[in-house]
């Protein structure tokens, strides 16, 4: 179920701090150094954060998604699956977080990246293949990540016409 990020900040924070400890999740971070802090911002004006909870109000995942509120373009996408698998409440709530995006706020455009060889980009590519939607375009060697090396990066763009969901 999708509630505001908010609600559950102390609990997603110490999450979001242990997830940066964990190598595991070195693909959603996009940095060499270790990322300790979550702002949580207190309106949905330019970024809209929700998490993902499980029926004991455990927190399954975060959400987060910057708006541009007059072109209606919805960019920087930060969806992070604290469970480490498949988990359908979370993929159900990424669906309905677009949805939504789309309905109620308006988005015309969806542009999100992930770093080649992630569980990101392959969970994207499906998507678009399945729901409309285009690579842009790969990155070459455009981030060096928290493990030392460098990797590709890959763009993605689904506008609001193409959606078929």
């Amino acid at each position: 179920m999708l509630k505001q990020a908010i609600l559950y900040e102390e609990q997603l924070k110490r999450k979001y701090i242990e997830a940066s400890c964990d190598d595991y999740f070195k693909f959603y971070f996009s940095s060499s150094c270790r990322e300790f802090s979550l702002k949580i911002h207190d309106n949905d004006y330019w970024t809209i954060q929700m998490v993902s909870v499980d029926k004991n109000d455990n927190i399954i995942g975060f959400i987060s998604v910057d708006m541009n509120n007059d072109s209606k373009v919805a960019k920087y996408f930060g969806i992070i699956n604290f469970t480490k698998k498949l988990n359908i409440i979370f993929a159900m709530d990424v669906i309905r977080f677009i949805r939504d995006l789309r309905d109620r706020h308006g988005a015309s455009k969806f542009e999100f990246t992930a770093f080649v060889g992630g569980s990101a980009e392959k969970m994207y590519q499906e998507f678009i293949k399945k729901h409309g939607g285009r690579v842009v375009g790969t990155y070459k060697n455009s981030t060096k990540l928290v493990d030392g090396k460098y990797y590709d990066s890959r763009m993605f763009e689904i506008m609001r016409e193409d959606m078929n969901f």
